[in-house]
Parts: structure tokens; sequence; C-alpha cells
């Protein structure tokens, strides 16, 4: 997955370039519903279906909101192993709280965020590491407001080695001793990054039902990738809208809810999903609950989606069923997702519950 203005410069195969031309969409959810309408999207930040198990990815402000006081993720993508372009990226991070002494209506998160993507055959990589600070203020009961920002860095780089171009094709065949007409000045660069967000955290009483509507904006400050000595490529940018929520349907019942909807200039992505938990257990430290659903991800594929969630850690499972004109190529096989979490509660006394955020 990746931004590349100037694509037409960079002759990449073919199959790569009619996946590029394919239908990404992101999601707008509420407690039910969503919206909007898509475009062909040629390329993309990295992203993850399970956007609501990778929170900090789609917004800063989103550090530390969370009932525990340290989350730590890893998440593993694979697309299109069926063909040979495939995209593999992973994610790790975590977030934890920080409450200064004497503060008890607010407090700030933590984040750090490492990200390596690679695709297609002249391994287009994207690795970035950014930092998050974020600031959690209570409301009212219930009511929770917080604004985010993140920085960091990243590298793009690309290998000249298994790309072809216009010029190897000699009027007859393709003839991959010809030197390549392409001269670039450079095959990686390295780029400052930054973003905020905000977020709006509702819970009820009943301890689950919750609620997180928000906006990413990413790329704020349009880093600059040079790979000619005469041409930038700068990236746009990202705006991330969303609705993620859980509503207590039944004592052992939860409804899941999540919406993402994507905008990058004229590009648009639109996931959104359903899924029902089931608690098993809820005594405590040995709480253990199933998640069953699926997500629709507009023009481009179904996700079916299982969860587990035992005390401590938290698994997330989807697989993207292609359904867009690239199922030709793939043949419906888009690939897996993978994502662990392990949350980690310091025990403390009741006069200093700070927040109580669920």
């Amino acid at each position: 997955m990746f931004w590349l203005n100037n694509r037409q410069h960079l002759k990449l195969p073919k199959k790569i370039c009619a996946a590029l031309k394919k239908n990404y969409t992101l999601c707008y959810l509420g407690s039910f519903l969503l919206l909007l309408c898509w475009t062909s999207l040629q390329s993309q930040d990295i992203h993850f279906s399970q956007y609501f198990n990778t929170p900090i990815d789609i917004n800063p402000a989103l550090a530390g909101v969370t009932k525990e006081d340290t989350r730590i993720f890893g998440a593993y993508k694979s697309q299109w192993a069926s063909v040979p372009v495939g995209y593999t990226t992973f994610s790790g991070a975590m977030d934890t709280k920080w409450v200064p002494s004497g503060m008890n209506n607010g407090y700030f998160g933590l984040g750090l965020q490492f990200n390596n993507d690679e695709a297609g055959d002249g391994d287009w990589s994207l690795t970035d590491f950014s930092g998050m600070l974020s600031f959690i203020q209570q409301l009212g009961k219930g009511v929770f407001a917080s604004v985010g920002g993140k920085i960091g860095l990243g590298h793009r780089s690309f290998k000249l080695q298994d790309l072809t171009f216009d010029n190897q094709f000699n009027g007859e065949f393709f003839d991959p001793t010809i030197t390549p007409s392409e001269k670039f000045t450079n095959t990686n660069t390295t780029f400052f990054d930054a973003g905020v967000g905000f977020n709006l955290h509702l819970q009820h009483d009943d301890m689950r039902s919750k609620l997180d509507i928000g906006l990413g904006l990413h790329h704020l400050n349009t880093p600059s990738q040079n790979f000619y000595s005469n041409s930038t490529i700068d990236i746009p940018i990202r705006r991330d809208y969303y609705l993620m929520g859980v509503l207590k349907i039944a004592q052992n019942f939860d409804l899941l809810a999540n919406g993402l909807y994507r905008t990058q200039e004229q590009y648009q992505e639109i996931v959104v999903g359903i899924a029902l938990r089931i608690h098993l257990k809820t005594t405590a430290t040995k709480e253990l609950a199933i998640d069953f659903g699926g997500h629709l991800r507009t023009g481009d594929a179904i996700l079916p989606y299982v969860g587990l969630l035992y005390h401590q850690w938290r698994f997330g499972f989807n697989y993207d069923i292609n359904t867009s004109p690239f199922a030709t190529a793939t043949g419906n096989n888009g690939g897996p997702e993978f994502v662990a979490i392990y949350t980690i509660t310091k025990p403390r006394a009741a006069s200093r519950k700070i927040c109580p955020l669920f």
C-alpha cells in the first residue's frame, strides 16, 4: 500500500497496476450504520481491516483511551499472496496512561508505533516510527474528550532489479538486456511526518456500552519524497472519520458496530461492520468472550471476522474475500489479517481511581 503521485514514471508489473486501480474503502459506523460513496483508489497509506483493534493507527487522540493502564499491539496483514504482487504489512505499537500527581479529572496518554510495509516485485516499502501524546479530560459522567498529536520519521524505498520499463520492449518482445531509460536520483527517501486527532468517548453505567467518535488527521505537513533530482512527491493529508461502538443487549451478549471513512485528496475508502460478542465467563481474571461478525470494504472486499478475549489478551482474525475487479487475478483471495493485544492494569487504591473509563 503506498502513495506515489507520479507512478507513471515507474512502470510496475501489470498486475500491480491493476491492483492499484481497485477500490479501497474505509468505514463509517454509528451504533448501527454508515454511508458514503466511493471512487477508484490507486494507492494508499498502510491500513488494517481491523482498525477498531489498532486504534492509535487511525487517531493519536485514542492513545490512552482505555480502561487498562497499558496496551501492547501487534498486527500482521498479507494481501494477494495468490498472485506475484503480494503486500505484507506489520505493525507494533503500545500506549499507556500517565496521571500527574493531583490530577483527578484528566490524564495523559503516551504512545509509540512502528510500521513496515512491502509491496510488489519492486519491494516498494515503507518503514515508519512515531511517538504520540494525548490528553483525556472527563467532561461529565460517562463523557470524555481527548486531543492528541504524533510526530515521526518515515522511510520509503524500492528496488530496481525486478522492475520492467517501457523502453525494454523492442517492438517485438521484452528484452531484459536493454538498460532501463529511467534515471532515479535515489531509490530511497526519509521524511518527517506529523498528525493530530480529536475523540469523544461516551460510556454507559452498565460498564459495557460505549461509543468512540472522532477524526484523525495524518500527514499534516504534507511530507515530500524525492526520487528524481527535479521532482518531489508530496503525501496528501489523510482524514480518518470513525465511529466504534459496543452496546450491551443482554446479560451475556454485546453488539459491536464499527465504521470508518478515510479520504485522501480525491480518494475514498469506506469500511463498515457488525459483530456479536458472547461472554462465556465473567469471573474476574478469568473473563472469556468470543466475537463473530463481518465487515465490508465497499467495492473491494467482504471481511469475515472472529475475535477472542481472555483476561489480559485479545485476538482478532479476519480474511479479506476480494470482490473487486482484481478478483479475476486473486480468485477472491485477498488475504488474512491477525491482531494480538496484551493489556496491563495496575492495582490501584479506590481513593486513587482516576477517570473511570472503560
